[in-house]
């Protein structure tokens, strides 16, 4: 007969079994409820209805980016931030279907939060309200304080709002550095630099202290084309001369002296506005013309909720023929690249997928980057090379910059579209090495070895490079930079002289390129695709575009997740902010080669200095 276990061992063991109950609970929830949580919160969208007499409002949220943001796995998800971007091609999509929705009477632009952007971007959005407007809706713009970027895109609603404590400021455009060649003198770091092209600027800051006379001249000439086209986009949509708004920004100070620091009225008197109101005021307003009763009674709908409301609608095309496009975005890095940067490795799979499958019948390559190595760059050509030796077109879409590298993976295309504020060309080579012989003598580290010959570690970084390795380096940028002109010269049916003479690494504006021969047109996405489509042969409705994606990759996301997103908890914010991709991918961006061979373009203009 078993022995009855004693009251104490019943107890914990009752305990232990509660226990092991709860746990087994808890695993359930884990891998069941939670997982359908994500589900639900990520990748189902609640019923939206758009109501009559809507007013559709934009609201643009951080920095403007092209068609695709780098959000594809779940981990991605996670750690993606939606207000820190805004994607040019969902806004180009949610006014293209409001253009066609009747129940958008009218479309609110709220620009206040609108970050960084790229000239040639703005004008993509400025092109596609110019269309709604031209579809019969009216554009209202409303800010507490128009900046440059932000009033560019206003100017081109048919009334313009600003709050009594605002105002228009604009400033012009500049193109500042810093130069770090002192710093790196104090720290015994040298700069070994291998460059061909008087204008080829990107290294500059680590070898002067200042801009050389060249790069202040092709500068200057760049700075004037991308004013002369925003300044007459803003005068013809406001209706005002061009040597008006020169005027208004030269006799900024004192004008606004004169109107006792009231900025808003100042840009009253100018014409840059329309009227000045509080948001209060103006959703009063809009309450009466959409037949509501005051601020509160604005049938408003959200931008992105608007897109998700209408995505249903918008019923797949069962056409039979595609137009795919692949999408080139920020600094070219070999391999599969990251977020922020575009690997040739992941570019590569992409247009090999576009030229195997049977039902693509062309492609747009939609390209918004600096460039960077220069063999990641030649590796993304040769693909857009073989689809184009299997019969099918290839037409380049330029946004907000395509420049060296970023031009180089184009430059065979049947056609080159841009902005004409698209910052284009840099067509050069450069080559950059830091060597810290000298900093690690300072701490007392030395450096000694054998070798079977003089080329053994040449390109050691602990030791000042040899004059073998300054010629190999030299000569290999050279050969490199030949090779990139002769393809422009042969791909742009340009003479030798010709290409040259665009080349130098000098930087230009989507409108000069036209000119020199660069760019074919002038345009945006929407146009490429349609050439693109004539090339192949197709009519409106026997094509749907199809953006081509990578797969996501799970280790990369969950890499990203544990070295940002934890440093986030983990460290304190000063110390945090440092692990932030953004931050500190710079330097790992654009100094990635293998060779150290780099077709970049440092080239950032910026409206306010």
């Amino acid at each position: 007969m078993a022995k009855k276990k004693s009251l104490l061992r019943r107890f914990f063991g009752g305990i232990w079994r509660a226990v092991m109950v709860l746990f087994v609970l808890t695993l359930l929830f884990v891998f069941i409820a939670v997982p359908i949580g994500i589900y639900l919160t990520y990748f189902t969208t609640p019923e939206i209805k758009v109501a009559q007499q809507s007013v559709l409002v934009w609201a643009p949220a951080g920095d403007l980016t092209v068609e695709q943001d780098g959000v594809g796995s779940l981990l991605e998800r996670f750690m993606a931030q939606p207000d820190s971007v805004t994607l040019v091609r969902d806004v180009t999509h949610m006014l293209e279907r409001a253009a066609a929705d009747d129940r958008i009477q009218k479309v609110l632009l709220q620009l206040d939060e609108l970050g960084a952007a790229q000239p040639g971007q703005l004008q993509e959005l400025a092109q596609a309200l110019r269309r709604l407007r031209e579809s019969g809706k009216e554009v209202v713009a409303w800010a507490r304080d128009y900046d440059q970027r932000q009033y560019l895109l206003a100017s081109m609603a048919d009334e313009v709002y600003v709050d009594p404590l605002g105002g228009v400021y604009l400033q012009g455009f500049g193109i500042f550095r810093n130069y770090y060649a002192r710093a790196l003198e104090r720290l015994d770091i040298e700069i070994n630099v291998f460059r061909v092209g008087k204008y080829k600027a990107a290294i500059e800051p680590f070898v002067r202290d200042d801009m050389s006379p060249q790069a202040k001249a092709a500068n200057r000439a760049l700075l004037d084309s991308l004013w002369n086209s925003y300044r007459s986009r803003v005068a013809q949509a406001r209706q005002l001369s061009p040597q008006a708004i020169d005027d208004y920004m030269a006799d900024y100070p004192h004008a606004l002296a004169s109107f006792g620091g009231d900025a808003a009225q100042l840009a009253l008197e100018a014409g840059l506005v329309d009227a000045v109101a509080s948001m209060t005021e103006l959703q009063d307003e809009l309450a009466r013309q959409t037949g509501g009763t005051g601020a509160d009674d604005v049938r408003r709908i959200d931008g992105r909720r608007y897109l998700a409301a209408t995505a249903a609608e918008q019923a797949e095309s069962d056409a039979e023929h595609r137009i795919a496009l692949v999408t080139i975005d920020g600094p070219i890095v070999a391999g599969a690249g990251m977020a922020g940067a575009t690997g040739s490795d992941t570019a590569a799979r992409l247009i090999n997928r576009a030229r195997r499958d049977e039902r693509v019948a062309a492609l747009v390559l939609r390209i918004d980057s600096p460039g960077g190595s220069a063999d990641a760059a030649e590796q993304i050509r040769r693909q857009v090379e073989r689809l184009l030796a299997a019969g099918k077109p290839v037409v380049v879409s330029m946004a907000g910059m395509a420049a060296s590298g970023g031009y180089w993976i184009g430059l065979d295309a049947d056609q080159i579209w841009a902005q004409p504020m698209t910052l284009t060309g840099s067509i050069g080579v450069f080559g950059l090495v830091p060597t810290f012989g000298a900093t690690l003598d300072n701490l007392g580290i030395s450096h000694d070895g054998v070798a079977t010959s003089e080329l053994a570690g040449a390109y050691r970084i602990d030791k000042p490079l040899s004059d073998a390795a300054r010629s190999m380096l030299q000569s290999s940028v050279e050969h490199i930079y030949r090779l990139f002109v002769g393809k422009v010269a042969a791909a742009r049916n340009l003479s030798a002289d010709a290409a040259e003479q665009a080349a130098q690494g000098r930087v230009w504006s989507g409108a000069d390129a036209v000119r020199i021969g660069l760019v074919d047109q002038l345009g945006g996405l929407q146009q490429a695709v349609v050439a693109a489509a004539e090339l192949a042969g197709l009519e409106a409705d026997e094509y749907r575009l199809q953006p081509l994606r990578a797969p996501s990759d799970w280790r990369h996301a969950l890499k990203q997740l544990l070295s940002v997103r934890l440093a986030h908890v983990l460290l304190p914010d000063w110390l945090a902010a440092l692990t932030d991709n953004r931050m500190t991918s710079g330097m790992q961006l654009y100094f990635d080669d293998p060779r150290n061979i780099y077709a970049r373009c440092f080239c950032r203009v910026v409206p306010d200095g």
